[in-house]
């Protein structure tokens, strides 16, 4: 019986150091599974914050494509703007432009070529020269009163010789 007590108290002790293993274990196993769902948690958070602070990259390649595309029709535009700039005149150059025309109009309006002017003051002379004296001797002579033909027109001078 002796024999059968020192082999229950063997196996007890035996019993008692594999609890105390296992216990160990589990508390050991209790311990690190606590630290992976902490590590877990830690983990949704900075995925949470990454997401808050970063876009997927498809995401920001399509917007580089967009940002491109966008900045070429810039250039596009900024071209035309300049062209349209290098083919025209303010306003106020217009306005002095039309202002000048419309002087220069007015003054041709008083003027004729020279050729014709100098036509007709053959033709005159011509016929003053044949035509009849009435009183005594008269010369019609035709004396232009500035040197040029776009000015006023022009005075014819009859002088007489009784």
């Amino acid at each position: 019986m002796q024999a059968t007590i020192d082999g229950m108290s063997a196996e007890l002790r035996r019993s008692k150091s594999q609890l105390d293993e296992t216990q160990t274990v589990g508390e050991g196993l209790s311990l690190l599974g606590k630290q992976v769902t902490a590590q877990g948690e830690m983990m949704r958070d900075v995925t949470a914050r990454l997401s808050e602070v970063t876009v997927p990259n498809q995401v920001y390649q399509q917007a580089m494509g967009r940002i491109g595309e966008l900045e070429q029709a810039l250039s596009r535009k900024d071209q035309e703007i300049q062209a349209i700039r290098d083919s025209t005149v303010s306003k106020e150059q217009y306005a002095r432009v039309e202002s000048k025309i419309g002087e220069l109009e007015s003054i041709l309006s008083n003027s004729m070529p020279k050729a014709e002017f100098e036509d007709l003051t053959q033709q005159i002379n011509s016929l003053a020269k044949t035509a009849p004296n009435v009183s005594g001797n008269v010369e019609l002579e035709l004396v232009p009163t500035s040197t040029s033909f776009a000015s006023a027109p022009q005075q014819i001078h009859v002088t007489s010789t009784n």
